[in-house]
């Protein structure tokens, strides 16, 4: 005998529309089975802004998405990550904007590697990258550096031996010039080595922990300032950087004493082109949309926020991020316009490779 099916068109509509609220309630479109049990995150150092901001994000990630465990790993800088993130060994990596542009791009010390398929996710707090010192070595200027032990050189980042050149040259200067370039491993040597007096000056993007720590030792953290005329001889060989007059006792910085003409950049989230653009919208989304909940972990942290600067133009954004931008009305013709100048021009550039 021939079974009969009770299924109506009405049913099969109402079986459809049921299966469309689960894929929505889903983490944003992406099904549970979709999303990996882990993500694996990179930053340059442990101790570092960067890092606890990094492990900040992972509460909202962790609550808001399929996501298990949100993995950071204090592994270094882009050269030891691009690698990884190209072989899918991590998800995400938390870096300088105006660096990755570099990478993006194949650039000076990125060259050697070529082009990278690496995105934008969220743009989020700034730092201060200058010279530090302590009132003790007498040092006023970025001309005083002459004769002086640095600690400039950090492992698998290319940006310090861009900055340190291009600050260093501004005033007529190079590596030959100073008595000593160090090499350090993590910001607590660079900041021991500074309040010890092995060294007399460091190159670092400012972490307020670290410079409440030389105030306390030293009496103060002091910067090296930059004249207007050499700040905008730095940015102009630099593209992402910019100029900032920071006033005295910033909550970001912890300064006691303004800094003017400070060099500054924004920090960022990456990822590979590659990367399921589900999962990105979904990341994008659990951190952007709770703020509140990971603001505490750090002082820079509510930077990663709707209210601060998500989106601005140096790498171009991953799909799954604009999916998110659009949705919020924060993706303008404008950055579509850069988007696409930008992928055109990597696009020009790996047909030359």
């Amino acid at each position: 005998m021939k079974k009969i099916h009770f299924f109506s068109k009405k049913g099969l509509a109402f079986s459809l529309f049921l299966a469309m609220v689960l894929f929505s309630l889903t983490g944003g479109g992406a099904l549970g089975k979709t999303w990996p049990k882990d993500l694996v995150v990179i930053t340059p150092a442990p101790g570092a802004s960067v890092h606890m901001i990094a492990v900040g994000l992972g509460k909202a990630v962790e609550k808001y998405t399929h996501v298990k465990s949100w993995i950071v790993q204090p592994l270094g800088g882009p050269k030891l990550w691009l690698p990884m993130m190209s072989q899918g060994k991590c998800d995400f990596a938390l870096h300088n904007a105006a660096d990755i542009l570099n990478a993006f791009l194949g650039r000076g010390l990125y060259a050697k590697l070529g082009p990278q398929r690496v995105r934008k996710v969220i743009g989020g707090h700034e730092y201060m990258f200058m010279f530090w010192t302590t009132p003790d070595k007498g040092i006023n200027s970025i001309a005083d550096l002459k004769g002086k032990v640095v600690y400039i050189k950090f492992k698998a980042n290319p940006m310090f031996t861009e900055m340190s050149k291009n600050q260093l040259a501004s005033a007529g200067l190079t590596y030959k010039d100073l008595k000593a370039v160090l090499a350090f491993s993590s910001i607590k040597e660079a900041i021991r080595g500074l309040i010890e007096g092995r060294v007399d000056a460091i190159l670092y993007p400012v972490v307020p922990g670290a410079v409440m720590q030389v105030n306390e030792a030293k009496g103060e953290c002091k910067f090296i300032n930059l004249t207007k005329k050499q700040a905008q001889y730095v940015v102009k060989r630099m593209e992402g950087y910019y100029i900032q007059d920071i006033a005295a006792n910033d909550p970001r910085f912890r300064n006691k004493s303004p800094v003017l003409n400070a060099i500054c950049y924004q920090s960022a989230m990456f990822t590979s082109a590659d990367e399921d653009r589900d999962i990105v919208y979904g990341v994008t989304k659990a951190i952007l949309e709770h703020t509140d909940e990971f603001a505490g972990s750090h002082p820079s942290a509510k930077y990663w926020s709707l209210k601060a600067r998500p989106v601005s133009p140096d790498v171009p954004y991953h799909e799954g991020a604009i999916r998110f931008y659009k949705e919020k009305g924060l993706w303008s013709s404008q950055m579509q316009a850069y988007q696409e100048k930008m992928l055109k021009q990597q696009a020009e550039l790996l047909k030359e490779k």
